[in-house]
């Protein structure tokens, strides 16, 4: 009795301290939303707050694990269920943006009263490039187009919890963003007035420009593309393209701002040689179209068909050893199988095969009449003739 106890115990003390380490990130990041909207700085629950939403970005996103637009999602796992919505290819440059647009509201924030006017106005640029890479990037992961992981997958509220996650960087720094602007122009207009530069001269004017109204909002606007300009140029260097930020936004399917066009949704039996022509690199792999297997839409390569034509040869010249290989197939096959969970596993599969797929195909040159169409026609619907 007194073990049972001890175990519901341990366990409850596990539950309750789970329970801690998920709400309290989240009770410290809507605390830092209230001080911020009552104008109470707090620079602890602030880094707390930024800390916590970017963990919990960073974990959704290693455990969501979106694929690429250009592979299909299979439904049977729960590591593809959904395309990216952002390119990866293109990614660097949109964090670069958030970085750059982050600092600047961190030193106008915390050094604004102590900075140069034109110093200010790029501290604002800097904002509106970071504010805009973020509203792009919510409006995208909300405004749901055709997600096909969300809409059509059993894991699809889960889906839906990693969006949220994602969500949360973007949204605190908007409210930060908006709560410091609210009155800090009337402010700093009031300490520009104090400032001296003489009665004529360029900066004078350029300081009584700048302390009219929104004025020094207005030539942030200008002050971004030099700004930024700079920045695109620096990461055109390391490979990213002057378009990239658009890009990392189009070059998606199923989202909002998606242009690209996703294969459609693929089923396959993680039994078979499938696993690697759907997960591998392309590159390697080399799919090279549909087939059907037992109703479902596959991806087929070659070395799938080598080996499944290698296969129907031994069933139709000799039955009894084609059975002890599909047995030995299918003893051995579902175990290998379940190590293939990423590109990288599947592309080591096919590699591995790939001596195993030589024999084959020497062997059906050996003894087929026609081996180009038999392979050929393999995974394709009953009455279908492929002559090579």
């Amino acid at each position: 009795m007194s073990e049972i106890v001890i175990e519901i115990a341990e366990e409850m003390a596990g539950n309750i301290i789970l329970v801690i380490l998920v709400l309290l990130p989240i009770l410290l990041i809507i605390l830092d939303i209230v001080f911020a909207i009552k104008r109470k700085k707090s620079v602890l629950f602030e880094l707390i707050a930024f800390g916590c939403g970017l963990l919990y970005m960073a974990l959704g996103w290693i455990v969501w694990a979106p694929i690429k637009y250009d592979q299909p999602i299979n439904r049977m796992m729960a590591f593809s269920s959904v395309h990216e919505p952002v390119s990866q290819e293109h990614i660097s440059t949109l964090v670069t943006f958030a970085i750059a647009g982050f600092i600047s509201y961190l030193i106008l924030k915390f050094a604004g009263t102590h900075l140069a006017p034109l110093a200010k106005v790029f501290c604002i640029g800097g904002i509106y490039g970071g504010v805009i890479i973020n509203i792009l990037f919510l409006i995208q992961l909300l405004c749901f187009a055709r997600p096909e992981g969300i809409s059509s997958i059993q894991a699809g509220e889960e889906n839906f919890f990693y969006v949220y996650l994602e969500c949360l960087v973007p949204i605190l720094f908007l409210i930060h963003v908006i709560c410091m602007f609210k009155n800090f122009i009337r402010e700093q207009a009031k300490e520009q007035k104090k400032a001296e530069y003489g009665e004529k001269g360029f900066l004078a004017k350029c300081n009584q420009f700048l302390c009219k109204g929104a004025n020094l909002y207005w030539a942030a606007l200008f002050a971004m593309i030099p700004l930024y300009g700079i920045v695109i140029c620096i990461l055109c260097i390391f490979g990213q393209k002057p378009d990239s930020v658009i890009k990392a936004f189009t070059e998606t399917s199923d989202w909002i701002l998606s242009k690209e066009i996703s294969p459609p949704p693929v089923e396959y039996d993680a039994h078979y040689l499938c696993t690697v022509s759907l997960q591998g690199h392309r590159g390697l792999v080399k799919p090279i179209r549909y087939g059907i297997r037992r109703g479902n839409r596959i991806v087929v390569n070659r070395q799938l068909c080598v080996a499944n034509a290698f296969e129907q040869l031994l069933e139709e010249r000799i039955p009894r050893f084609h059975k002890a290989v599909r047995h030995f197939y299918d003893t051995y096959g579902y175990p290998i199988s379940k190590w293939i969970t990423n590109p990288w596993s599947a592309d080591v599969v096919y590699l591995l095969m790939k001596p195993l797929e030589w024999i084959f195909v020497m062997l059906l040159y050996l003894f087929d009449e026609k081996p180009e169409n038999r392979i050929a026609g393999q995974y394709l619907p009953k009455g279908w003739e492929v002559k090579v």
